[in-house]
């Protein structure tokens, strides 16, 4: 009964707390004064930030939002330069600690500032833009994720709340859209401000072509005004980071990088952990370790991926979270996507058997599909079975699926495991 009568209170004080961080983080970013170039889509936000600053470093001082902070309160926590997640009544004093020791630092002078802005429910752009304002957005694009109870009920919805981003630009402000979304290329005829297209759409403003995927990265040709260069990501699995590639040349050249230097950008450029990259896995086998989140948009690149190897493919594949009533028919589709690409296959999570069902039905042998209630079981029984020539895709949502703790089981080197692996740090794992 006491905790009932003190959960309100509680909740209010938590509000409190939070507004207070955003407001401070708001005064301190107006003093800085950096350009700020903000970026939103459904996926591939983090690795399209990542690349924004790499390409905008080779000439300016340059910020970027903390790991994967994009809400309002994580990007004021980037403002504020702490990258601790936040636990309770002892995270709370550890970051006031922070900020009374930060009064007395002197103030950083970053001309740009790359912000990472995500939703999970309406009303979330609108929390982000009460502490930043943007002079350039970049909308990626519009997918199936966070679609439920709660949240948004169709991707109409979902762009209409990513969008108020780009309505939000001063006149003389830049939105940078991809032109080969339906939803985000609706975005050139009714903006106020300045826009650049790219895409691979004949009427993009940067357009790209002729894409070319290995093992050792990607390969494509840009095309603009008039002129033809062919570029690499030399680090990169994917052809969807393509699309991350033209929206970070769009930023450059509106920044006066010039191609050189956005290439050199490219040649350094790592994805971050979780995202697509290669591992050694145990006894000779390679992991593509995307385990960061999945949708079911890049579960399909991701496995378009795998089948580009050579040697046996296993699928090692989570449930996607928030999907709300797509979920059954969506990992269904899944699992039918699996068994084309895939030899064998690895369900995890409370949606493993729609997986299974999928594959199952798309003419995989049951022998070659496994399913589990978690990672953990998962990466004990697909560690046992890795051998010479091995190339597994592992990959899922991030709450209750958790895949890392499946890669980090199949690696041959698991004390590298906070270098390589997502959510390693203290805060998760202690989390279900």
């Amino acid at each position: 009964m006491i905790q009932e009568k003190l959960a309100p209170i509680r909740a209010r004080l938590k509000l409190r707390f939070f507004d207070f961080i955003c407001k401070l983080a708001k005064k301190r970013l107006a003093r800085i004064n950096p350009k700020i170039i903000g970026v939103t889509g459904s996926v591939g936000k983090t690795s399209t930030k990542d690349l924004i600053y790499g390409v905008l470093s080779q000439k300016h001082q340059v910020k970027k939002t903390l790991k994967s902070f994009n809400s309002e309160f994580g990007v004021a926590l980037s403002i504020l330069d702490y990258n601790k997640n936040l636990s309770g009544v002892v995270g709370a004093v550890k970051l006031l600690l922070h900020l009374f020791f930060l009064m007395f630092k002197k103030l950083p002078s970053y001309t740009h500032f790359v912000v990472e802005m995500g939703i999970d429910a309406p009303g979330g752009m609108e929390e982000i833009l009460r502490v930043i304002k943007p002079d350039v957005m970049v909308f990626m694009n519009v997918k199936d994720v966070h679609v439920g109870e709660d949240q948004f009920p169709n991707r109409k919805a979902i762009f209409h709340e990513k969008s108020k981003a780009c309505f939000a630009l001063p006149d003389d402000g830049w939105a940078i859209v991809n032109s080969d979304d339906l939803f985000v290329m609706q975005l050139e005829k009714t903006l106020h401000c300045h826009t650049i297209s790219f895409g691979q759409n004949p009427r993009s403003d940067l357009r790209f072509d002729e894409v070319r995927e290995s093992e050792n990265g990607l390969e494509f040709t840009l095309a603009y005004e008039g002129k033809s260069v062919e570029l690499v990501l030399p680090q990169v699995l994917g052809k969807a980071h393509v699309e991350v590639a033209m929206a970070a040349i769009a930023v450059g050249f509106l920044h006066g990088v010039p191609l050189d230097s956005i290439q050199k950008a490219f040649n350094d450029y790592r994805l971050p952990p979780g995202r697509m990259n290669l591992i050694e896995g145990k006894n000779g086998s390679v992991l593509i370790d995307s385990s960061y989140n999945a949708s079911p948009d890049s579960m399909e690149l991701a496995l378009n991926v795998l089948s580009s190897f050579s040697g046996r493919r296993i699928a090692a594949l989570g449930t996607m979270n928030e999907l709300g009533e797509l979920s059954e028919s969506a990992h269904i589709r899944l699992g039918k996507l699996a068994a084309q690409h895939a030899d064998l296959l690895i369900a995890v999570g409370s949606e493993a058997k729609f997986i299974a069902l999928g594959a199952l039905n798309e003419g995989l042998s049951r022998s070659d599909i496994h399913s589990f209630k978690n990672s953990r079981d998962a990466g004990e029984f697909l560690s046992g079975l890795l051998e010479q020539g091995d190339v597994v895709l592992l990959k899922g949502s991030q709450n209750r699926v958790r895949m890392e703790r499946c890669t980090l089981a199949c690696m041959l080197e698991p004390e590298r495991s906070k270098e390589l692996l997502v959510r390693q740090e203290p805060f998760w794992l202690t989390r279900p």
